[in-house]
């Protein structure tokens, strides 16, 4: 048992010490740049879309970090949100493993196997994505060449397209939540002279109002 509670320990320490010291290594670059060529960004600029991120990310972290810690364990959690990707890549990986050996959710054996899996998951995409960078120099005239340019202008268009189409297929009702907003940054952008950046903050605001408004009148009908 003390065994036990020494492992978690440490796990909660290397976890919180790496996760800071990478927070350290993001922050330092850019302000380093900055100080030593003397250009900084404009912060009344910047300050809309930081906030607009953190008021979109606010509800959606800790209800994730809460629902995942039961499957992943703290160990699993701390290496995917380091190395990203938790919802596509790191949390599949980990379910698949645990359902594939019939493994109990939220036990030392799902936690450890969880590490495993997420360590495996780490290290293919670091390969696939260095394959890339390598395969990528050589294969510059093939995917640069003008014959294959329609393809690739329209690869992005395409994916959102069947997202979208997923979305209204599934269900009609969330889109609504998606277009509503879009129709008001729309008229924010044609009709007033309102900074792009405050866009995002208009989308989410009417976004929450909608959803309230909708679930208020759902309850309504089922009373």
């Amino acid at each position: 048992m003390k065994q036990q509670s020494n492992y978690h320990s440490w796990v909660h320490k290397f976890g919180i010490s790496t996760s800071l010291l990478l927070l350290v290594a993001m922050i330092g670059l850019p302000v380093a740049a900055s100080t030593i060529y003397n250009i900084w960004p404009d912060f009344k600029l910047l300050w809309p879309g930081f906030v607009a991120v953190v008021l979109f990310m606010a509800p959606y972290l800790p209800s994730e970090t809460i629902g995942y810690m039961s499957v992943m364990g703290p160990g699993a959690l701390y290496m995917s949100y380091i190395t990203g990707n938790v919802t596509n890549l790191r949390m599949p990986a980990t379910i698949g493993t645990i359902n594939a050996l019939g493994i109990e959710p939220n036990t030392d054996e799902c936690h450890t196997l969880a590490i495993i899996a997420c360590g495996a998951s780490v290290i293919t995409s670091v390969v696939i994505v260095a394959l890339g960078v390598v395969i990528s120099a050589p294969l510059a005239p093939i995917i640069q060449a003008e014959v294959l340019q329609p393809a690739f202008d329209y690869v992005v268009p395409a994916l959102f397209g069947g997202l979208v189409a997923q979305t209204v297929i599934k269900g009609k009702k969330q889109f609504l939540y998606y277009l509503i907003p879009l129709a008001i940054c729309l008229f924010f952008c044609y009709c007033t002279k309102v900074n792009s950046a405050y866009y995002m903050l208009i989308a989410i605001a009417v976004s929450a109002v909608v959803s309230v408004l909708d679930y208020k009148h759902g309850e309504k009908k089922e009373a």
